[in-house]
């Protein structure tokens, strides 16, 4: 080996031991945290680095949202029911330069998704638990945001510790006992049934109505056109009486005027028996033989 050689790989070693770091590159989605001897001086945006000094280091911490799923098979609710209980859970190390140096520090492990993801699971399979215990199965199945509100209250308490931030927890699944789902169904079934049968006799209320509306309204109706017969009746009553008033003027003549009954009397035989018949007249109280002759009447007196 000759010398050349000898100093280039001295050289290398050199620069390996010191620790220095050369253009590491810090992405997009990462934040980094400059190092010397080993202790934090700064914490750096997304760029490229160079650290020169003796024991220099650059470490690089992922500020990726986690997402993953923890599942409890068994967990007993508040009415003592089993189930199994499905979580979604996204996660996300907090960027700010206080809490990275705190995370490094601390919980310098938690850099590791994988490990971060454990911790995490961990306390989300113990708030499950707690959080199922408040509920019912019944409001489990109406109120899914609400277990997902208790879980997740217990969860960010612990994740705060260790400068991560949880942004979502989602209950994605919710096994029920075999028995217990069908009897559930069956309730479900009824429950239609049910409604089934008071919309159909809300139906039957409303025809009903109806009905009652139609036969109101043929009765006002009724009533109108009896008030229309009554109201012409008193017309024609009006009308009659107004005719026979006029009808008695017209013949009240002939009682004041006796002449003129009797030209109205010989109008009206003449009318029955013919123009050609002959009438006479007597006067009242006067008792009368009448002898034809060739003169006409001859007017007997009555002896007194």
């Amino acid at each position: 080996m000759n010398l050349k050689k000898l100093v280039m790989i001295m050289m290398v070693l050199a620069f390996a031991l010191s620790g220095c770091y050369l253009n590491s590159e810090v992405q997009a989605n990462e934040v980094g945290v400059q190092l010397e001897s080993n202790k934090i001086v700064n914490c750096t945006t997304p760029g490229v680095y160079t650290g020169w000094g003796f024991w220099d280091d650059l470490k690089v911490v992922s500020l990726n949202t986690l997402t993953f799923v923890v599942t409890d098979p068994e967990v007993a609710t508040a009415d003592n029911q089993l189930v199994g209980v499905g979580i979604t859970i996204q996660a996300r190390r907090n960027a700010d330069c206080e809490s990275v140096t705190s995370l490094l520090t601390n919980w310098s492990a938690l850099t590791s998704d994988e490990n971060l993801i454990g911790v995490i699971t961990a306390t989300a399979l113990e708030g499950i638990k707690v959080g199922t215990r408040q509920f019912t199965l019944e409001q489990l199945l109406n109120d899914r945001n609400g277990l997902s509100s208790k879980i997740s209250e217990g969860i960010e308490a612990d994740a705060m510790k260790y400068s991560t931030t949880i942004v979502n927890v989602t209950v994605s699944n919710l096994d029920l006992d075999d028995e217990y789902a069908q009897m559930m169904q069956d309730k479900a079934l009824l429950t239609a049934e049910i409604d089934l049968e008071l919309r159909r006799q809300d139906l039957i209320k409303q025809k009903a109505s109806n009905d009652k509306l139609d036969q109101n309204q043929r009765a006002e109706v009724l009533a109108q056109k009896l008030l229309a017969e009554q109201a012409q009746t008193e017309v024609d009553v009006e009308i009659a009486s107004r005719e026979g008033k006029k009808v008695a003027a017209n013949y009240e003549v002939y009682t004041l005027n006796e002449r003129a009954f009797q030209l109205e009397m010989v109008k009206r035989y003449g009318e029955i028996f013919g123009d050609k018949s002959v009438f006479y007249f007597l006067e009242k109280g006067t008792d009368l033989t009448l002898l034809f002759g060739n003169n006409g009447i001859v007017p007997v007196q009555t002896p007194e």
